[in-house]
């Protein structure tokens, strides 16, 4: 059985025989590192967040020395076992802009042998800190109904029991996965005293070391920095915990410009991530609106929020408009928020402006949908139309939850034939009958229509010389993510090319 990776190389999924001939090797790679005095951390999830996380912490050094090895831990399974080999070889999972994304993992695994990925739960073993960095995922029944859906809480469960069997009860448990809130002290302390009291420790003498600091790694150009040069919250369950915790994320961090925010409660911190996330999905869809209204009024939405975004400290962080919301954290970490108002706190009050927030932004894509509609005069029947990215962000290969998924499909439905293309992403995650060209001219050449959704680099340097000669005539172009100028936009129209754009009502008059 093989695991292929999103650009197609193929790895045997180990057997049993290399399952046992692994947990010896790590057994004795952290022995020897211990010895030479490092600490064994163990990241669990080997994600957009996990592997780079896991990188950083292998590259932290104090007074010219690494403190610590990193065992990267995820599932040997055919979706994710080609990460762990990957990295094995010294290589990024992710094909992301950030050079020094490349740089880390060459530097950690090939020259100061530091890091390790590995599918051995025993790894959970040896850690004297242990990183929670897996997915806890929302699964909406349906997009747009917020009010309608399933926490997989169980699955976070089954990692914590595994922990819980086999963590040295001295060791720190840090999470950085985005939880309800409440779960440390309603879910993840209960089960670790559980399986501590079934292993006979003495909870009074040793109590699970429990901490939570949220992240804010942003995979793009400044990947790397967004981990070890921006400010952390954490908190922690115990007076021991938290002052292990202080010191990791003080290593690991420059925290001499970006303080540690600390608090006594990880009911706060746990709020904090995801009220963090909400505030900026209900920004995005609060700007949905006026961007249909300047669509309507015939003026440009992006020049307008420029000019109101002068005001710093009150106005600074006004949202654009855009194609849609997708990646991992926007569209679920606010019904996070409500799981844990219904479930853990038996309220019966719904955070109703968080929960329409989500709709809206879930249901953006159609209306680049409804442009594509007018810009072919309703007849999409049998034409191609190509959708130029796939990722939810600019110049990273990061697929989930992408909003290319929703406007692919309505395409479909509406007899297109839609073609993504993306210079970044092989594939869409969960996502496999939705192929991905990886050459532009090839994906543009004869289409009726073509609709820029996302700004990635490579779309805001296409000639338009080069768009105008492969698309067909009477064609139209969507910019969704403000890819064109208003020269460029000009080019297109002169060459009778019909040009729409989201937030920009002024095209028009162009």
């Amino acid at each position: 059985m093989y695991s292929i990776s999103p650009s197609n190389e193929k790895f045997e999924i180990p057997d049993n025989k290399k399952t046992v001939e692994e947990i010896s090797i790590i057994k004795n790679l952290c022995k020897q590192e211990r010895n030479n005095g490092k600490e064994i951390v163990v990241v669990i999830g080997l994600g957009y967040v996990g592997a780079v996380v896991a990188a950083v912490i292998a590259d932290c050094e104090i007074n010219d020395k690494n403190p610590y090895f990193v065992l990267g831990v995820d599932i040997p399974s055919k979706e994710s076992y080609w990460k762990i080999a990957k990295i094995n070889y010294g290589k990024s999972p992710f094909n992301v802009a950030d050079p020094e994304v490349e740089k880390i993992f060459e530097r950690t695994v090939n020259k100061k042998k530091n890091l390790k990925a590995t599918w051995v739960k025993e790894a959970y073993t040896q850690a004297d800190i242990l990183l929670i960095d897996i997915n806890l995922d929302v699964i909406k029944n349906k997009m747009g109904n917020a009010r309608k859906f399933k926490v997989d809480i169980d699955s976070f469960k089954k990692v914590l029991r595994d922990i819980g069997d086999k963590i040295n009860p001295k060791s720190l448990i840090l999470i950085e996965t985005s939880v309800p809130p409440g779960t440390t002290k309603k879910i993840i302390q209960p089960i670790l005293n559980e399986s501590f009291i079934k292993r006979k420790i003495d909870l009074n003498v040793n109590p699970p070391l429990i901490a939570h600091s949220y992240e804010r790694v942003m995979p793009g150009k400044n990947y790397v920095k967004s981990i070890n040069e921006i400010w952390r919250t954490f908190s922690a369950n115990n007076e021991i915990a938290l002052k292990k915790a202080r010191k990791f994320l003080s290593n690991i961090i420059d925290t001499k410009n970006y303080p540690l925010w600390e608090f006594n409660n990880t009911n706060s911190s746990e709020l904090g991530k995801v009220l963090e996330n909400s505030y900026r999905a209900m920004n995005i869809a609060f700007i949905y609106e006026w961007t249909l209204l300047a669509e309507d009024m015939g003026v440009n939405l992006f020049e307008i929020v420029d000019s109101i975004k002068i005001r710093k400290g009150t106005h600074d962080n006004m949202m654009y408009p855009g194609f849609g919301v997708g990646g991992y954290c926007l569209p679920k970490d606010p019904l996070l928020a409500e799981w844990s108002s219904k479930f853990l706190y038996n309220r019966k009050v719904n955070l109703n402006l968080t929960l329409d927030a989500v709709n809206i932004n879930d249901l953006m894509p159609h209306h680049v949908f409804e442009l594509v509609k007018k810009g072919l005069d309703d007849d999409l029947n049998g034409k191609k139309i190509a959708i130029l990215g796939a990722s939810y962000r600019k110049d990273v290969d990061d697929t989930r939850n992408s909003p290319t998924i929703t406007l692919y499909n309505e395409i479909k439905k509406a007899d297109g034939i839609p073609i993504v293309q993306d210079p970044y992403a092989n594939k869409i995650e969960g996502e496999n009958d939705i192929k991905i060209e990886n050459d532009v001219k090839s994906a543009i050449k004869g289409a009726s229509a073509v609709v820029f959704a996302v700004n990635h680099k490579h779309y805001e340097n296409l000639p338009m010389a080069t768009l105008i000669s492969n698309i067909n005539k009477d064609s139209c172009v969507i910019d969704a993510f403000n890819v064109l100028t208003d020269e460029k936009i000009k080019n297109l129209k002169k060459n009778d090319i019909k040009v729409l754009g989201v937030g920009k009502g002024h095209i028009k008059y162009l």
